[in-house]
């Protein structure tokens, strides 16, 4: 768990870095610096990718947990924390830029809710 947090804060950061940002926004202009700078622009997306799946895994962990604990079923208390800090990484993020740091979490906690299901078979 400690893993998909760093590597959730880092990729959060290395794509909130690395995609340009454009005030007042224009769809023109991002696409042009995302043009002329095709390997910053790749770096961004590879990290988007790598990040919201990290986070959406330590998501997916804390929902679950949270109705195991609403069960009153035991729990590993350290991967519930863990698991849990993951709202500490996306307050980091918003801190640097709140657009970016929302869209990074929609995408990662509707990854997290579609795996659910998969996620409650295997622990069954």
């Amino acid at each position: 768990m400690w893993l998909f947090l760093i590597i959730g804060l880092t990729c959060g950061y290395f794509m909130i870095a690395w995609t340009p940002t454009v005030e007042p926004f224009e769809l023109e202009l991002l696409l042009t610096d995302m043009i002329f700078d095709p390997m910053k622009t790749f770096f961004a997306l590879v990290s988007f990718l790598i990040g919201f799946i990290a986070n959406a895994v330590l998501i997916r962990t804390a929902i679950w947990h949270t109705l195991r604990a609403w069960r009153k079923e035991t729990m590993n208390q350290k991967e519930c924390f863990l698991s849990y800090s993951v709202l500490l990484t996306f307050m980091i993020l918003a801190a640097i830029d709140v657009k970016k740091t929302v869209i990074f979490f929609l995408f990662s906690f509707v990854y997290g809710m579609m795996s659910m299901s998969v996620y409650k078979e295997r622990e069954n």
